[in-house]
């Protein structure tokens, strides 16, 4: 799972797999082992990073979580990265076509589809790295390939227009 963390007003992108040991936090290339534990009868939990503790306090906020850490009461807001964003096009002529964008800053790994090509809803139109690990970035709805925007070996920033998608309704359901 790929996670936007704000800490100190900066967001940064995070990497997150849950294993039988906890969590592996991946973040800007550094592996760490993490591990949560609630202290009863309070709100405050254990956290504990490669061995290193100390006591947090988790809350809801902002479609997040809120970390306040220790006495000192550095604040850090946790989010989920994905869905990936899109927007519809603006144009009225255009009305249909959906950009589909990086859902983080990355290096692009492949372009599955050409212009013309049919996609379905879920499916995959880029694939993209960071922080070693790859992200199938998927079409928000079924359409055509208008335009790639990217090329294999191209850096992207988060946000970045990957593909144009000219949708409508999946086959079979009618015009």
């Amino acid at each position: 799972m790929i996670v936007a963390v704000t800490l100190a007003g900066r967001q940064h992108t995070v990497a997150v797999e849950e294993d039988a040991d906890g969590m592996v936090v991946t973040w800007n290339g550094a592996r760490r082992r993490v591990r949560l534990a609630p202290l009863v009868g309070s709100a405050w939990w254990r956290l504990d990073v490669d061995g290193q503790r100390c006591d947090v306090r988790l809350q809801p906020s902002d479609g997040g979580v809120r970390v306040t850490v220790g006495a000192a009461r550095a604040e850090v807001l946790v989010r989920r990265a994905l869905p990936v964003p899109s927007r519809q096009a603006r144009d009225p002529a255009a009305a249909r076509a959906v950009e589909v964008r990086a859902p983080m800053p990355g290096l692009v790994v492949a372009t599955p589809l050409a212009v013309g090509q049919p996609v379905a809803a879920g499916q995959a139109v880029a694939i993209v790295e960071a922080m070693k690990m790859q992200m199938e970035v998927p079409a928000p709805a079924w359409g055509r390939i208008a335009e790639v925007r990217v090329r294999p070996g191209q850096e992207v920033a988060g946000a970045q227009v990957l593909v144009v998608l000219h949708t409508g309704p999946a086959p079979g359901e009618g015009r």
